[in-house]
């Protein structure tokens, strides 16, 4: 019980994929694409059987390994004080996983519509993750494990702050392109450019506070 409790939303969001799955069955064509190129191209075409469980089962899978590697964290990472962050953490994979699951469903091939569940899931992802990346503690399971956040607590809690405030900017700044210049490079770089940036901080971090005066 407790555990279905610390993850009530992140279940929520695994009913929702497996509810749409069943509802759109009947209406969807034998086989769907489940991925498009930077062109709109639509490739890997999967039976709409294994389409409707993939990525439920992968996000069911998710929940069950984090919450195992979260139990049995060395003592050193076990992040006593950011339960609730990684359950929200859980939770905006859930959510971009869930406008994934719809939008390969609803856009059967167009890569258009399928383009703006993505984009929409992947800025509330952003956002969400963004909230409180900044407030987990030192460990392997998410954030950026650099060799110099996972060696300082100081470094680890500077660098995510900085990357939890770049995330909710680039999931702002994301929600505008999707109806005024939609396009999934653009999607991309605001999805995966704030790690970028919060990786080279960490490294200037580690440059001018911890490394050793004789090297």
């Amino acid at each position: 019980m407790k555990f279905l409790q610390a993850n009530a939303l992140s279940f929520s969001c695994l009913v929702a994929m497996f509810a749409a799955g069943v509802f759109m069955y009947a209406s969807l064509p034998e086989s769907l694409p489940t991925q498009y190129d930077l062109d709109g191209i639509a490739g890997n075409y999967l039976p709409k059987q294994t389409v409707i469980w993939m990525l439920p089962a992968s996000y069911a899978v998710t929940i069950a390994v984090v919450n195992f590697l979260i139990h049995f964290s060395p003592e050193k990472f076990a992040m006593p004080n950011s339960q609730r962050a990684m359950d929200i953490i859980v939770f905006s994979v859930g959510i971009l996983l869930l406008s994934s699951h719809l939008g390969i469903m609803v856009s059967q091939g167009d890569s258009v519509i399928f383009h703006q569940y993505f984009a929409v899931g992947f800025a509330c992802f952003l956002i969400v993750m963004g909230n409180v990346i900044g407030k987990t503690e030192r460990n392997f399971i998410a954030g950026i494990r650099l060799p110099w956040t996972i060696a300082s607590e100081q470094n680890w809690r500077a660098t995510h702050r900085l990357a939890g405030k770049l995330m909710v900017v680039s999931g702002l700044v994301l929600f505008l392109t999707i109806f005024f210049w939609a396009s999934l490079a653009i999607t991309l770089s605001l999805g995966l450019g704030w790690l970028l940036i919060a990786s080279i901080y960490s490294f200037l971090f580690y440059l001018k506070n911890e490394r050793p005066a004789s090297e």
